[in-house]
Order: C-alpha cells, then structure tokens, then sequence
C-alpha cells in the first residue's frame, strides 16, 4: 500500500502519509482542488491530484462500480445556468438570492460529479431518478422559453393588426 501525501491548498504544506483512499475522498469531496499537487510512493514527482486520479485506471474499491448516467452532468449544467439566470432580476429584489445561491450550488454540485467516476451499483436508480428529474426541469426551462416568445409575437401581431385597421383609437388605451 503506498503512502499518498498532499499540499494543503491553503497552508501549503505537505499533509501525509495518508492512504489513497482518504486522498481520493477529499479530492472527490472538492477539499482538494484539481491543481493541488500530490505524490505518492513510486512517482517521482509532484504532481496535480487531477492527473494523478485520472492516471490511475480504476479507483481503489471500484470493483463493482459503475459510472454514473449518461446526460446527468449536462443536465445539471443547463439547470444551474437557467436558475443563475432567471435569478437575476429577482436577486436586486432580494428574494431571488436563494435561488441565485441554489444555481451555484448545483454548478458546484456538477463539478463534484467530475471528480467521480464511479457510483456504487446501489446508488445508481437515485442517480437515475435525478436525471430524470433534471431532464424535466431542462424541458419545462425550454418549453416556457418557447411559450414566452410566442406569446410576445402573438401580443405584437395583435398590435400590428390593430394599428393597421385604421382605426383611431390606440390599442389596449381608454378611448378618449
């Protein structure tokens, strides 16, 4: 079993010797950031903990894991962007800054999934239902984007047609 050490982003100093598994779990966490240099019994330099886990062609204890459902992550990306989005007009408000947080938690919650490759065979149907459940989300973002353009061309048209019959009287004004 080889010894793994670290550099802590914030002290910089070198944190070992630590099992991979314990290396890898921060890392997976995202207390470890993809560029913190890392080593371990056999390298023969620093290197960054993202190559270092990429490197390695299955993670410790993964027999048996599967990776995660395909679509999630891009899912989870339109999500937070549309959430990020549709926050800010409501966050000069105050009341869209919970959503504005929640935005940047899934982006965050996304780049976690980044650094898992691999779930437990048991965790799948949840990861499963999520995607779904993104999925939806993503189409509902879509179809009310649509409907809302629509109905703005609809609400120009009516204008154009009123305008345009020659009457005297403005559209949706009090006649005088």
């Amino acid at each position: 079993m080889a010894n793994w050490y670290f550099v802590n982003p914030k002290t910089r100093e070198k944190v070992g010797p630590n099992e991979e598994a314990h290396v890898r779990a921060k890392f997976i966490a995202g207390e470890l950031p993809p560029h913190t240099l890392v080593w371990h019994d056999g390298l023969a330099n620093w290197i960054p903990a993202s190559q270092a886990f990429a490197a390695l062609k299955a993670p410790a204890g993964s027999e048996g894991k599967v990776p995660l459902p395909d679509g999630l992550r891009g899912w989870m990306t339109f999500i937070a962007i549309m959430m990020i989005l549709s926050a800010l007009l409501p966050s000069v408000m105050l009341f869209g800054i919970p959503m504005l947080v929640a935005g940047i938690a899934l982006l965050g919650a996304r780049a976690a999934l980044d650094r898992a490759p691999f779930i437990a065979p048991d965790m799948l149907p949840f990861f499963s239902k999520l995607r779904t459940f993104f999925c939806c989300w993503g189409w509902m973002y879509i179809i009310g984007a649509f409907l809302a353009v629509l109905l703005l061309l609809l609400y120009v048209g009516v204008v154009f047609v009123a305008l345009s019959s020659g009457d005297s009287a403005t559209p949706f004004l009090p006649l005088k």
